[in-house]
C-alpha cells in the first residue's frame, strides 16, 4: 500500500536551439523545483509521473525515454526523481513543448544548481554531468 502523500518527481532533458541540454523545472518564488505529483493508489510512480507529463507538456509520450531514476531528499522526505530524455525532430525549440500558461520552464544546468543542492540528490547521477 502506498503511503499517503507519497510523491514522485521528474525532469526532462531536451536539446535547445544551440544543441545544449535544458532541464524541465517548475518556477518557484525563490528559484526552481522539479515537477512532482502524488502517487495514486493502484498505479506505479512511473505511471503517475508519465500521466502528469502528458497533462503539462505538449509531447508524444512514446518518445519519452527514461534516462535515470535516482532519489532526492526534499524537506526530509525521500522523493524518487525520474529523469527522461526527449527527442523529436519536429520540435525546433523546447518552448514548443510548453502550453502558453505553463508554470514550467526549460533551464540550463548552471541556472538550476541551487535546486540540485536543495533536492539533495543521492549519488552522482549521469544527468548531472551534462
Amino acid at each position: 500500500m502506498i503511503a499517503k502523500n507519497h510523491y514522485v518527481a521528474c525532469t526532462v532533458l531536451v536539446k535547445d536551439e544551440n544543441d545544449r541540454f535544458v532541464f524541465l523545472v517548475k518556477k518557484e518564488a525563490e528559484g526552481f523545483s522539479f515537477p512532482a505529483t502524488e502517487v495514486l493508489p493502484r498505479k506505479t510512480g512511473l505511471a503517475c509521473i508519465i500521466d502528469r507529463m502528458k497533462e503539462v507538456l505538449l509531447l508524444d509520450a512514446e518518445k519519452l525515454e527514461l534516462n535515470e531514476l535516482t532519489n532526492a531528499v526534499v524537506a526530509n522526505h525521500r522523493v524518487p526523481l525520474f529523469v527522461f530524455n526527449y527527442e523529436d525532430e519536429k520540435i525546433k525549440s523546447p518552448m514548443e513543448l510548453l502550453p502558453e500558461d505553463s508554470e514550467l520552464s526549460w533551464e540550463h544546468s548552471e541556472k538550476i544548481t541551487k535546486t540540485l543542492k536543495d533536492w539533495e540528490i543521492s549519488g552522482v547521477p549521469q544527468f548531472l554531468l551534462i
